[in-house]
Formats: C-alpha cells, structure tokens, sequence
C-alpha cells in the first residue's frame, strides 16, 4: 500500500524528471554522500523526497508503535473565564499501541484533577478514572484514527503520506512544508526542518464556536526505539491554548499490536441518551428535554428561547420545535446560560433566525469575536445567509415581560464552573432553568453523595441569596430517567437536605 500510493505520485510527476531529482537528493545527503549538501535544498522540495527524509530522521520506517508516558490533557472551551486557559487535568498513565498498516491503536489513558479548588467546566472535580479505547482492524473508525495520529505523531504523519495520492510540497523558512491530503477531514501539513526531521503539524477543523481553527502539534527532544527515535515531548494546541502536553518516557517499535474489537469510554449513566417528549409548564412555555434541553416561552409578540445548545444540528431541532409550540412569532432573543462551547454551539444558528444573543456581559466581548470569525470549512445558515450578530448584555439581573410572563435572568455570583454564570427563573411557574452546576445523577438518590460538588453548593447559595420561590428546577443537562426535579434533591445532593430556606429568605 505504501510503495503503491508513493509511486502514483512518481507516476504523476513524470518518471524522467524524477530521476533527475534524486541525482543529488535529500536522501542521499542523510546517507553521506559527499557530493551533496547536508540539508534540504529549498528548490528541491519534492514530496517523495521530503517523505523519505522525514523518515530517515526517524532511523527508518514505523510499522508498529508502543508509547507510554505521561503528561496533562485540556478540556476545549470550558474554561472559567472565556478568554482564560481551558481546564487541565492530569494525565497520569497515556499506554498507547498503534499498527499503522492496518490501521489499528489501543490507548488506555488514566485521568486525574489537577486543578485545585476545581475551576471551569469539563465535568469538575474529576475522580480518578481509567479509560480505555480502541480502533480494531475494518473498523469503520479507521479513517479518523488515521486522522488522529496523522496530526499526533511524525510516524502517524508520514504513514498517511505514504498513503496518500494528493501529496504536495513547498519550501518554508529553511526547510520546506509538506501536505498531505487526507481521507477524512482538512489537508495535514508538516514543517520540515532543513534535514527532513518534522518539526510541527497543523491542520484546519471546523468548529461551531471557533469557526475555521487551526490545530498545531509540536515535537522537542528524541527518545530512542528500538533503532528508532519518536519525539520526547508532544504539545497540541487548538486555537490559542494546548489540549495535550504528553511525556513519553518509554517507546517500542516492532512489536505486535492486537485489538480485539472497537471500544469506546461510555458516557457518565447521568447524561441522558435520548430525546424526551415537550412538556407545556404553561400554555405559553415549553419544556423541549434532551441531553441539552432548551426552552420556549411566549412573551405575547415574540418567543424567548432560553438555551440554543450542543451544536448546529441540536440548535436546528430546538428551533424547529419551538415554532410547531409557538407558531407564527419570531424568536426574538436567545439566553446563553455561559459561554463554555457546549451551551454556545448553537447561538449563530438562533441569530440566523433573528434572534439576539442575552448572556452576561463578561462573556459578550469573547462571544461577538469567536462567533464572527469565517466559517468556510462548514458553512451554516449565518454564514449562507450573514446578519449582524446582536447582543444584550446582562448586568447582575434583566427582565423580560409580556403576555403575563416573566423570564427573569439572574448572575450567579461566585461560581467556580464559571465566571459569567446566568441562572433564570419563571416567576409564573415558579421553575428554575440552571446548566451545569447541578447535574442530577441518573436516578434519584436517598442520601447525600460521599463527596459534595462545590458546583452544587454554589447554584444553590445563589438561590438563597436571590430569595427565590422555586418548585422545580429544570437542569439543562436533563435527568437520564426524565425525572422532575424538585429543590429538595439539589439540597440534598448539596448536603443540605435538612435546610429549608425560611419565610426571609424568601422575594417578597
């Protein structure tokens, strides 16, 4: 397969030219040819060439890989402030093995919190887990994990380079840049260094926050393989902040990979895993329940949809689901509970509908800059059909009324999942919309947790301290059974089951 796909490229280029480029060649010079200069020549950036290279840089081909090492892994857009660094978490064990011919890796990967008091999102505080995931022969995942490694690791780059008919070079800063055209997703390109030895990789995904992002992996430092060397240190940034800081402290190559079958991490049991029916709170507000659930509630002359989540696809749903509820009026605004990407994904598809972005003002500076970015990877409505993105900040409270309805929007102070936290509540329903402080666990629980989620105590301080009459508390994470969840679960998952706010601490 490989000396196939190289040759296609020799084939296209013309058998004759090519001959005359080896006459003197990159690979001659690693070789020690004293005829030739030890570096790549900038007018002699051929990818076959630059392929054989970059794997002589390596001490010669990788068919199979065993890694371990350690290191620290980052959650995407779930940081505590918008701009501020992404959550990290301690990588305690990373035990990879990879068969690059047939497209096969077993990673087991143990987890830990690194940060201390928990801060951001990601499902904090994390307890220990160990995690294993595999891509076994045929798999219909093979695609992505040639993908994945493509962008993690040179051997991973050079066997898609070898695979690929759609092979281009240029010369970069000394060296020269070579891309490679993949199977699934956005074209890979590695920077070379003047003796073929990859330095970075990057590429372009599609990202419904960030729009068009690049993704960059650097190497530093070599760590012998049985004859071969992989890099000592891996760092992967998406956008402006790393994902991956990986350690590798042991390598092996030549040894047989087995992958018995595909696996995948399962889910946390408290995620629900299907839709739930709509649920009319009133004749003028809707419940639409989910893994992200959203809301609808008629003001009189437009609808407010609280939540436009998870992504474009779910965003479209609740959408469409709010105008069969509500029909004939607009949606005029969209709540956005906080900006971590999960509960933002969706804000361009509502503003493509006309809607005005409401969230808290710490967040609207970092909102109004990701989401006007282009999108021309995965064009969506916005970008088929652009319109300027509005939005209405909140302070510490806003009000919005009409009909005999009333969505009062709240921050919640203090808030270590994030800083620009809304919570809303629906006075004429005595219903309280909250996301991601309290998770409710996949079934009713009779005692408190062993270990309290400061997220938890924190929403229901806010609460108290709001005065506010609540009945039912709507999490937009919505219960995996499709409970109704009353305030006398989130004390007691708070510790507080034997407190009762008095007539006091009531709002009048």
């Amino acid at each position: 397969m490989r000396s196939e796909a190289t040759g296609s490229w020799w084939q296209a280029k013309g058998p004759t030219s090519a001959a005359a480029q080896w006459i003197c060649s990159p690979l001659l010079a690693l070789l020690g040819a004293a005829s030739c200069a030890p570096a790549l020549a900038a007018d002699r950036c051929e990818p076959a060439a630059l392929i054989a290279a970059s794997e002589r840089t390596q001490g010669g081909p990788i068919h199979t890989l065993q890694i371990s090492g350690s290191g620290s892994d980052f959650v995407v857009g779930q940081g505590w402030r918008p701009r501020g660094p992404w959550p990290q978490f301690n990588v305690e064990r990373y035990e990879r093995a990879i068969d690059f011919g047939a497209s096969t890796s077993s990673l087991v990967m143990v987890r830990s919190q690194a940060l201390d008091p928990p801060r951001g999102g990601a499902r904090q505080p994390l307890e220990r887990v160990e995690q294993t995931t595999a891509v076994a022969p045929g798999s219909s995942r093979a695609p992505a994990l040639r993908r994945e490694l493509a962008l993690l690791l040179p051997a991973g780059f050079i066997d898609a380079a070898r695979r690929s008919k759609q092979v281009s070079a240029r010369p970069l800063g000394g060296g020269c840049a070579l891309t490679v055209e993949m199977e699934e997703g956005e074209p890979i390109t590695a920077e070379l260094t003047a003796d073929g030895r990859i330095r970075r990789l990057t590429s372009r995904i599609a990202d419904d926050v960030l729009g068009d992002v690049t993704v960059e992996t650097r190497f530093s430092g070599r760590l012998p393989a049985g004859g071969r060397t992989v890099p000592a240190r891996i760092v992967q940034r998406t956008g402006d902040f790393p994902v991956l800081d990986l350690r590798i402290t042991t390598a092996s190559v030549g040894v047989e990979v087995a992958v018995a079958k595909d696996l995948t991490p399962p889910l946390p049991d408290w995620i629900a895993l299907s839709r739930f029916e709509s649920e009319a709170l009133d004749e003028g507000t809707f419940l639409i329940p989910a893994r992200y659930s959203a809301l609808a509630v008629d003001l009189g002359e437009y609808v407010v949809l609280i939540e436009s989540p998870q992504s474009e696809a779910r965003a479209k749903e609740v959408i469409a689901e709010a105008r069969r509820l509500v029909p004939g009026k607009p949606i005029r605004y969209v709540v956005n509970t906080h900006a971590h990407f999960d509960h933002a994904a969706g804000l361009r598809t509502a503003v493509a509908e006309g809607a005005t972005i409401v969230t808290h003002k710490s967040n609207v500076g970092f909102l109004r800059e990701v989401l006007e970015k282009p999108r021309t990877l995965r064009p969506d409505a916005l970008a088929r059909t652009p319109r300027e993105i509005e939005f209405l900040p909140v302070d510490e409270r806003l009000s919005l009324k009409g009909a005999g309805r009333e969505v009062q929007l709240y921050h919640a102070k203090g808030m270590d999942h994030v800083e620009g936290m809304l919570i809303v509540y629906l006075p004429h329903v005595k219903t309280l919309v909250e996301a991601d402080a309290f998770n409710p666990p996949a079934s009713r629980r009779d005692v408190p947790p062993a270990h309290i989620n400061p997220y938890t105590v924190q929403l229901l301080q806010n609460i108290e301290r709001l005065g506010l009459d609540v009945d039912r508390l709507i999490p937009i994470h919505y219960a995996a059974d499709g409970r109704r969840v009353g305030m006398d679960e989130l004390r007691l998952n708070a510790g507080k089951a034997d407190q009762e706010p008095s007539h006091a601490e009531r709002r009048p």
